[in-house]
């Protein structure tokens, strides 16, 4: 297991270190931590914030607490207000060029009324060329320039500009007099003789509506003040060696994604600016229209040479994706302490006698973060407390869902149902529920689940689909795979429905059968026999895949079978314990079959997270798939295989 956050803190300091003479210091990324909601990502942005060895502007905003229509050029200003304070061994960055067109635009000039435009072109000359008068409207600027971050009357500097004190007034002043107002000769795309025509110009802009120009030719300027803070090449006492660091949680949101956007379409390089954000969605929008192309690179992975390599095939894009919690999809016959259930058990204080409860909890979440949290929270109130004794060695795992997780007072399956559903409308439940028993989520199986919800929540569903981190995009070797809800969600959302009063007027029978009768409609043959599982015909299920047992080459058959298996238990602690929900599920049933009941429904007992923890149920599995291998022919020893590890697999659990 890694630190998360000292890696990534090695790989900004990599990419934000300037004195690297094999590569250009400008030339940086937007990198997209990406995790489903419960993540580590907002508490990695935290740990950078703080990082006391950053020797350069930092700043931080969360997407989901800004306004949905506040416009990129205020995000930008509520950024510079952060990133001009003063800094060790930096000192500050100032934002000139960004400050007198925020300004113009404040109060933007009607172009119907000449003498208006005429008295505020007079105005901003006397401004910036009188110190007295120029001192006072500099600080009456500030202030409003304050109050449009949300800061209000708190303010010390206006976006890098010391206003008190007279002599970093007086600088203040002359470098707006300098850079600040000549950027504007050629800042709106095309030259001006006198830049303060450009300033009036960019203000009648803002009046005509004209947002798009306005909020991209501030943005550049935003990008022009700091790389002009660079290019100076130091401060008045010291080098300045690291970029500035941008740091946007939630960045998928409306008001930092279009930031954002704006700020990676400039031409050339974004300047001395890192930017590390965060999402639970699929970011940029490029990433969830290809998503093949745009597989991110686990964290312990990410460089800046594979981030280079990884340009050409996507346009160029500044934009690099990284996971910081890769779903670690189990499989079912998985020793019970390997390196990672050690490492997990070893972190929160918990003994080896306990590490097959820790291998049960990795594989059910999948090793999400919040999900492990969740578990260990819910066993806590039973008396199992890491660090402090162990999980008591009687509990029924099987239960662990209907257990109170004590942070939110609620049912477990209840808080991850709410942990996806995340702030989406509660309209959303009954499609989700369906999305998470399904199959899989590709178009043939997706479609039914559209047809139960009307056309708004058709768009909301899909989105959640091609977007959000809960629904996974592997790609292997062969190409993409289906979509997937996270094994967490799934298994979460499976047992929310298997209760007794389902969810938002679903219940199992009713789910499972809406997206059978679609399966048999398309012919979907996996799908039938998946949903059949599920709804406890296991009789019909063990016939149907003897009818398609290939005794020459049973391999494709063989991950028929498994896909069918991965088919939930509605209530996994219904009896005693998994070898009595065996007995149960195959009582009175005919097993003169070629494949047995009895290795369709141990191999469902085995691959449902839930239903058996402690892998009784393996055993019974590898047995029924040695008897098969006594009708195979040329396949004999492919199920002879099979078998073995299902063998193994109950020796290390036993």
């Amino acid at each position: 297991m890694f630190d998360a956050s000292t890696t990534l803190t090695r790989l900004v300091a990599e990419f934000a270190a300037r004195d690297r003479p094999d590569r250009d210091p400008d030339d940086l990324p937007v990198i997209v931590l990406w995790g489903a909601r419960g993540s580590e990502s907002s508490a990695l942005l935290t740990d950078l914030l703080r990082l006391r060895t950053w020797n350069a502007p930092r700043a931080h905003l969360d997407g989901e607490q800004l306004p949905t229509d506040l416009r990129p050029h205020l995000v930008a200003n509520r950024l510079a207000f952060q990133l001009g304070r003063q800094v060790e061994r930096f000192g500050r960055a100032r934002f000139p060029r960004f400050f007198l067109g925020a300004q113009a635009v404040r109060a933007p000039l009607d172009p119907d009324v000449a003498s208006a435009s005429q008295v505020r072109k007079e105005l901003i000359r006397r401004q910036l060329r009188n110190r007295p008068e120029g001192r006072q409207w500099l600080r009456e600027s500030a202030q409003a320039l304050a109050a449009l971050a949300g800061l209000g009357d708190n303010w010390n500097n206006a976006a890098g500009l010391i206003v008190d004190g007279a002599l970093e007034a007086a600088r203040t002043a002359a470098l707006l007099r300098g850079a600040g107002v000549q950027w504007y000769r050629d800042g709106l795309g095309h030259h001006s003789p006198d830049p303060v025509d450009a300033l009036v110009e960019l203000s009648v802009a803002e009046f005509l509506g004209n947002r798009a120009l306005v909020d991209e030719v501030l943005c550049r300027a935003f990008v022009a003040d700091l790389r002009g803070e660079y290019e100076s090449g130091a401060g008045m006492f010291f080098v300045r060696r690291t970029s500035a660091l941008v740091l946007l949680d939630n960045v998928a949101m409306p008001p930092t994604s279009r930031f954002v956007d704006l700020l990676t379409a400039q031409a050339g390089t974004s300047g001395p600016l890192v930017v590390v954000a965060s999402s639970h969605l699929r970011f940029p929008e490029a990433a969830a229209q290809d998503t093949a192309g745009w597989q991110p690179d686990d964290l312990p992975d990410a460089s800046p040479e594979r981030w280079s390599a990884q340009r050409p095939g996507r346009g160029g894009s500044r934009y690099y994706p990284v996971w910081v919690d890769p779903v670690d999809d189990v499989p079912a016959t998985t020793e019970p302490a390997g390196a990672d259930v050690q490492a997990i058990a070893h972190g929160r204080g918990l003994r080896p006698a306990q590490h097959p409860s820790v291998a049960f909890a990795r594989r059910l979440t999948a090793a999400h973060p919040a999900g492990l949290d969740m578990v260990f929270s819910a066993l806590e109130g039973i008396g199992g407390v890491p660090g402090h004794g162990s999980v008591p060695a009687r509990y029924d795992l099987r239960g662990l869902f209907g257990l109170e997780e004590r942070r939110s007072g609620k049912r477990l399956d209840d808080t991850v149902f709410d942990l996806v559903l995340g702030s989406r409308t509660e309209t959303m439940r009954r499609a989700l529920m369906l999305m998470g028993i399904a199959v899989d989520l590709s178009d043939l199986r997706f479609d039914p689940i559209l047809d139960t919800e009307d056309e708004q929540i058709g768009l909301l569903v899909t989105e959640f689909r091609e977007r959000d981190l809960w629904v996974t995009h592997h790609v292997t070797e062969d190409g993409p795979e289906p979509p997937r809800m996270h094994p967490f969600a799934r298994r979460a959302i499976a047992h929310r429905l298997g209760r007794d009063d389902g969810v938002s007027g679903v219940e199992w029978e009713t789910a499972h059968t809406v997206l059978r009768t679609a399966a048999t409609a398309r012919a979907d043959r996996v799908g039938e026999l998946y949903h059949d599982l599920a709804l406890g015909r296991i009789g019909e299920v063990a016939w149907e895949l003897s009818e398609l047992f290939d005794p020459e080459n049973p391999r494709d058959w063989y991950a028929l079978l498994r896909q069918v298996a991965r088919a939930p238990l509605a209530r996994p602690a219904r009896y005693d314990d998994a070898v009595a929900h065996f007995g149960q599920l195959c009582a009175g049933i005919d097993s003169q079959t070629t494949v047995s009941a009895d290795l369709v429904a141990a191999l469902q007992l085995h691959t449902d997270p839930l239903a058996d923890p402690f892998h009784d149920t393996c055993g019974i599995v590898g047995h029924e798939l040695g008897r098969l291998s006594g009708e195979a022919v040329t396949g004999k020893a492919f199920l002879l295989k099979a078998k073995s590890e299902f063998d193994s697999c109950w020796k290390r659990w036993h």
